[in-house]
């Protein structure tokens, strides 16, 4: 889509896994551009990069700062269709949300926007205003590898608290000539419907060697099957009392396999399909002007046309066990069409001023529109009751240009063996245009709606200065600084409406700026040829959501009586981070790693209430007695954790075509929550995270066959005055079945979800009139009702012919 890889690594990935050169601590050095005849005696052929016996494992890297890589070997048996289809395989990556999706990827567990989503090294747009990127609708196909960054330094953007994924696209310039055909069909088990895909990527070059290019076309339709069933339980339920003063979840209540023998006071029944079409291309040419200059173009186009459809029945209980009324279900429906695009240029030129100076400058343009509808059906799926709508509109341009000088005399003179100083100024500008509007009582005779819409516009202005020091053979540090640099405004304005007329308007502008300086620094030291520690040591932040800064006025939120403003004089959130990690290699292609983290944060974003009146929002008191309330920076959390990590063959027990790969997460936080006044920690964030695998090739059948399996730990969530809640998720396994033919064709069986895997949601409510009244009833545990939910995906199979010409 955009760029070249920032981190300075060996960009072959045309090179057969087990035969990939270990990255240099280069920096951005225009390694895309300049492929030596060594590079490109390797590539060959695409039919030993596709067809091929070969097991992927993580790449072995040698740079300073913690960094895993995994390029598209490592996944593609599997027939991953996304990046976040990918990501589930990765250390320490987790997704919340609905089942079966993987949409907004957590890195250790931490979402909302503590985690960064790059492209070649550079921020991209997302649809939300949290700045989320949904990976899943980057197409696996266009991929090369993916980068996990642990920690940055001081070329990165300073965003990533959690880590940054890092997404680094195939380019024409390490691709060898050659046609890349996928053809494919998915089945889902509880439909039978059949969704197709289809690709198409051709690489080449000129004969003289100057002219790299590389095209690809997607298109994927996607379908997730959800079914899920919620129950609602309260004093009148059996046993509702017993298990509140237990301090209870609810579980114990729940019948969800049993509707004859559930004692909810309601119970809902819940049909969810989502059918997506993704249409993509991706292409650039690469111009080598000398040997020592080069010029890279990139385009990219995304088009995303998905509908979501639910149908739902609720059913009316006394509380009793068998008590519900079978007889009457009230019927609702939802229908959902979401619209996203998403494009851009950019254009990369690098030189070498001299044998010590590079240089590099970088231009992009990138634009993200979307929107989503939501129609209310009520009784009959054609008697509409309400429409609820958004829309945005996010343009970005992105320069930066950065100079590379290796300093051999200054190494000479104090004794080590290289030294290199790399500084940089990247300029960032955000237009980002939202709407948000809702119609209700359509019904009825009276209608009444809201029309709320925000222009906001971020300014950066950032730079960087990083310094490379090999003291010796054995040992490397990376210290670097980053100051960043923002300036933001936003105007907004509400309309409320009867029956289509305007009833009352509220306008605003409001602005803010702000400096950060972000040191970092990362030391490698190489114990032996085959043991490494490293330790780093970075300040990393966390912006705030659009939606928080925007001091627009939201009606009836935290409760039906209060007003929720946002506050444009947030600062960031801040973290000081630490990395401590071992990494053993285990012959060629085998590796093992333990990375010990801790985050401390400060400025936490929190919801509180302030002392002012509702009229500073300009609405009624009469209207809304409870209270204003605002974003504000309050409080301090601490996060922590180990992570484990392998990846190998298993040569030394004789089985050279048998190969694992495993990793665990073990995950801690604590932040002080100010609505209950205790302990608790992170929303969202799972206990632990693993995956693990396994990968038969049989070179005498020209087959293969693999599993893996992938599970994350309960979360907890108490965001809200008025509830809190735990999700716990069941396991992923997923199985291939490989046959080659011949050497120009791989035919791939796979099955994804074959445990029919469930998530439970299980929340806690509090009543009041205001936030207020809730806090307190959150505090007392006063819980005046629970709704316990289990959502369920199906199982899909996809059969895949793969064709190299």
């Amino acid at each position: 889509m955009i760029a070249t890889p920032s981190l300075g690594l060996a960009n072959d990935a045309a090179v057969p896994a087990g035969a990939q050169a270990q990255g240099e601590s280069q920096g951005n050095d225009g390694q895309a551009a300049t492929t030596t005849g060594a590079q490109k005696e390797k590539a060959v052929d695409l039919q030993s990069v596709v067809v091929t016996g070969n097991i992927g494992y993580r790449n072995h890297i040698d740079v300073p700062a913690p960094v895993l890589v995994y390029d598209q070997q490592f996944f593609a048996k599997f027939e991953p269709v996304s990046v976040g289809d990918q990501l589930r395989r990765v250390p320490g990556i987790a997704f919340v949300g609905d089942i079966g999706e993987s949409v907004a990827p957590e890195m250790r567990g931490l979402g909302n926007g503590y985690t960064q989503i790059l492209v070649n090294g550079r921020t991209v747009p997302g649809i939300g205003n949290d700045r989320s990127v949904a990976v899943d609708r980057i197409p696996a196909e266009i991929i090369d590898r993916i980068e996990i960054v642990r920690s940055p330094s001081a070329d990165f953007d300073s965003q990533g608290v959690g880590g940054t994924i890092n997404i680094i696209l195939k380019d024409g310039a390490t691709l060898p000539p050659g046609v890349i055909v996928r053809v494919g069909e998915t089945w889902d088990k509880k439909t039978g419907r059949l969704r197709p895909n289809a690709a198409v990527s051709w690489s080449g070059r000129n004969e003289a060697d100057t002219v790299f290019y590389s095209l690809t076309f997607d298109a994927q339709k996607r379908f997730n099957e959800k079914h899920a069933i919620q129950e609602v339980v309260d004093g009148n339920t059996a046993g509702f009392a017993d298990e509140v003063a237990a301090h209870g979840n609810g579980h114990s209540l729940q019948s969800w396999d049993d509707i004859n023998k559930s004692r909810a006071a309601s119970r809902e029944e819940q049909g969810d399909t989502r059918d997506s079409k993704d249409l993509s291309f991706n292409g650039d040419v690469t111009f080598r002007m000398s040997d020592v200059s080069s010029l890279r173009l990139d385009a990219f186009a995304l088009k995303t046309r998905r509908t979501e459809q639910e149908s739902t029945r609720t059913y009316e209980g006394d509380g009793s066990v068998g008590g519900l009324d079978l007889s009457d279900p009230e019927l609702k429906y939802e229908t959902t069409p979401i619209d996203e695009d998403s494009y851009g240029l950019s254009a990369l030129f690098n030189t070498s001023f001299n044998e010590r100076t590079d240089f590099e400058a970088y231009l992009a343009r990138n634009t993200t529109k979307g929107s989503e509808v939501k129609h209310y059906f009520k009784d009959t799926p054609t008697t509409k009751d309400k429409i609820k709508g958004t829309a945005a509109d996010d343009k970005n341009w992105q320069g930066d240009a950065s100079v590379t000088r290796r300093m051999p005399d200054l190494a000479k003179s104090m004794g080590i063996d290289a030294a290199s100083l790399k500084v940089g100024v990247q300029l960032k500008s955000k237009d980002r245009t939202y709407t948000d509007s809702q119609i209700s009582g359509l019904s009825k005779s009276k209608q009444t709606g809201t029309d709320g819409s925000f222009d906001y516009k971020e300014d950066r202005f950032d730079t960087f200065a990083l310094v490379d020091w090999d003291i010796s053979p054995k040992l490397t540090v990376t210290t670097g600084v980053r100051g960043e640099k923002t300036r933001t405004t936003q105007d907004y304005r509400t309309i409320e409406t009867e029956n289509g007329a305007p009833v009352g308007q509220t306008t605003g502008h409001a602005s803010s700026h702000e400096f950060m300086l972000n040191p970092s620094a990362h030391l490698q030291w190489k114990v032996t040829d085959t043991d490494q520690l490293r330790f780093s040591v970075a300040r990393t932040v966390r912006r705030p959501s659009v939606d928080q800064l925007v001091p627009s006025v939201l009606l009836e939120s935290p409760g039906d009586y209060d007003v929720t403003i946002g506050n444009p004089d947030l600062k960031m959130e801040r973290s000081l981070g630490f990395d401590l990690g071992y990494e053993r290699t285990i012959g060629r292609d085998g590796v093992i790693g333990v990375n010990l983290f801790q985050r401390n944060v400060s400025d936490l974003i929190g919801l509180v209430r302030t002392a002012r009146p509702v009229t500073d929002a300009g609405q009624d008191p009469d209207d809304f007695p409870g209270g204003l309330y605002t974003y504000q920076n309050l409080g301090s959390a601490k996060v922590r954790g180990v992570e484990f990590d392998m990846s190998m063959p298993l040569s030394f027990m004789g089985m050279e075509h048998t190969g694992i790969f495993g990793n665990y997460t073990r995950l801690f936080s604590t932040r002080l929550n100010p609505i209950t006044g205790r302990d608790t920690t992170i929303d969202d964030q799972p206990s632990y995270v693993y995956n693990a695998g396994v990968t038969q090739d049989i070179p005498a059948w020209k087959a293969a066959f693999g599993a893996s399996y992938q599970k994350q730990g309960p979360a907890f969530q108490h965001n809200s005055p008025g509830e809190m809640q735990s999700t716990r998720y069941g396991g992923n396994l997923e199985i291939f079945l490989e046959k080659r033919l011949g050497k120009a064709f791989v035919l791939r069986l796979t099955g994804t979800n074959l445990l029919d895997s469930c998530s439970q949601q299980l929340e806690q409510d509090f009543a009041g009139d205001d936030a207020a009244e809730m806090m307190a009833n959150n505090r007392a545990y006063n819980v005046d009702f629970m709704e316990l939910e289990r959502e369920c995906s199906s199982p899909r199979w996809s059969l895949t012919l793969r064709a190299v010409f």
